[in-house]
């Protein structure tokens, strides 16, 4: 009977025990079950506060796209059951940025905090790639010729190649009656390449090309113009110059020095001449048309690269006028007929090249840069 007693004292205690582990496993599976809850409520404000600090980071981003001086910042702005403050650091505060400035957002969600980083620098890109570029349309032909050479390796007849004439479009490219495109020809447009029999082109025809950027100059580079412009100072030679109005005249010979010129008009009448004094750079601001006449000229043996030509308007060369110089003009019309030469690029929103024209793509052009007239684009973005 002792036996049996003892036997029925050690069950009690491992039933004892046993209640006790069941009773820890629970309280432990409870902490687990805080803990994990308490995780992953921490796991969503902590994404909360990441989506708020990119949402501040991205406001900031489109205030400088409207003003690119925009630094105040944001201070516990409200967004999305949080809030977020935004600092701009740019070479005001820190000279290495030079150019560059960057966005730092730190968005915070019931006591959770993010912080992104966004890197802008300014929207460059390089119009020059072509020996011309049409936005909308172009039509070649009746022996019209392209090629290409590199200035600054030496002279055309040094560097000339029946390559790299390039000539392309967003919309269509007509090469008709024995052209000759010392290049390649392609459109972005599906069927906008049309190269007729008798015409010749040394490079590759596509219609799937990719579409080419041709943004309009920004209208505060034609306000700094005219209001720092060259003329007529810079100015010397046979010419007549409103000041009142910006139109110019030239009856012979020009001669422009270095500076940034504003014109309303250009004329170069018969057998007239306009030229880049030795080492000059010269832009030339115009916000309507530049006629040539016969046989007139533009930095005639000139560097295509020494006289850039920014534009509203059309350019017409007709009659064995050379021009040496790049030309872009995404709203206007390029003209070019009857034996006349052009050194450089041409950009335009629609282009005519006929009647034994010659054109020679520098390709030293292909390395001009454009834009980042206080436009920015990002390039960098990080979680910090």
């Amino acid at each position: 009977m002792r036996i049996i007693k003892n036997e029925k004292g050690s069950a009690l205690l491992i039933a004892m025990a046993m209640s006790l582990m069941l009773f820890l496993v629970g309280v432990a599976a409870v902490n687990n079950s805080v803990t994990d809850t308490d995780m992953s409520f921490n796991q969503s404000y902590t994404e909360q506060a990441f989506y708020v600090a990119e949402a501040g980071a991205w406001r900031a981003f489109t205030k400088i796209k409207a003003d690119s001086t925009w630094n105040t910042g944001f201070t516990d702005e409200s967004f999305g059951g949080g809030t977020y403050s935004v600092i701009r650091t740019d070479s005001s505060t820190n000279p290495a940025l030079l150019d560059t400035v960057v966005i730092t957002s730190t968005g915070e969600a019931d006591g959770c905090r993010a912080i992104v980083e966004l890197t802008l620098a300014p929207d460059i890109f390089h119009p020059f790639k072509h020996a011309m570029f049409a936005d909308k349309s172009m039509d070649i032909r009746n022996s019209f010729n392209t090629d290409s050479y590199c200035s600054d390796s030496g002279t055309y007849a040094a560097t000339v190649l029946t390559s790299e004439g390039d000539v392309g479009s967003n919309g269509t490219i007509d090469v008709a009656n024995g052209a000759f495109i010392g290049g390649d020809v392609a459109s972005s447009l599906t069927g906008g390449t049309n190269v007729h029999w008798g015409a010749t082109v040394t490079g590759t025809t596509t219609d799937a090309a990719e579409a080419q950027e041709v943004p309009a100059v920004p209208a505060s580079e034609f306000t700094a113009a005219q209001a720092n412009n060259s003329a007529p100072a810079g100015l010397s030679g046979s010419y007549s110059y409103n000041v009142a109005t910006n139109t110019f005249l030239s009856t012979g010979n020009v001669v422009l020095a270095s500076g940034t010129y504003f014109f309303s008009s250009m004329i170069l009448k018969n057998s007239a001449s306009l030229s880049v004094a030795p080492g000059a750079e010269v832009k030339i601001y115009i916000t309507g048309d530049i006629e040539m006449k016969n046989s007139s000229e533009m930095n005639s043996g000139g560097t295509p690269g020494s006289l850039q030509i920014y534009s509203q308007g059309d350019f017409v060369l007709k009659n064995s006028g050379d021009v040496a110089a790049v030309f872009y003009s995404p709203n206007g019309d390029a003209d070019l007929r009857n034996s006349g030469q052009f050194f450089g690029s041409i950009i335009a929103e629609d282009i005519v090249a006929h009647n034994s024209a010659l054109f020679h793509y520098d390709r030293t052009l292909a390395n001009i840069e454009s834009g980042g007239g206080g436009d920015v684009e990002p390039i960098g973005y990080r979680q910090l």
